[in-house]
């Protein structure tokens, strides 16, 4: 997914706004995947482990995951527009992609897997 909204962002310098839709809409399964995946098996893992309130930094962190999901789609519809307006968009899409999978790298997968190998899980 971050090539992918590296490919859209290079399309975008190039003023290539037909590009950034395809890439964008090529993202979007993907994306949704993701969220999918990530909630089920790591967010599921963890309140089960933890409980709500224990894992309360992990759930906020896959709230995370709509806010992004909406900014995708709004650049996709920003795709025929200006583009000033669809660079604004597209540098808080990958900021906020970027912040969210960073603390996900950081804090949420280690976690999950330190807790999935304790000598208590086994």
């Amino acid at each position: 997914m971050k090539e992918g909204l590296l490919r859209a962002r290079e399309s975008a310098a190039r003023n290539d706004y037909g590009a950034v839709l395809t890439e964008l809409v090529r993202l979007d399964p993907l994306f949704k995947q993701h969220i999918a995946d990530e909630e089920s098996t790591v967010l599921g893992f963890l309140i089960r482990q933890l409980g709500v309130k224990g894992a309360a930094a992990e759930i906020r962190v896959f709230q995370q995951h709509r806010p992004i999901y909406r900014l995708m789609k709004k650049a996709t519809e920003l795709a025929s527009m200006s583009a000033a307006e669809l660079q604004a968009n597209q540098t808080e899409l990958n900021d906020l992609f970027g912040l969210h999978t960073a603390v996900e790298e950081k804090d949420v997968f280690p976690r999950a897997k330190s807790i999935s190998t304790s000598p208590d899980r086994r």
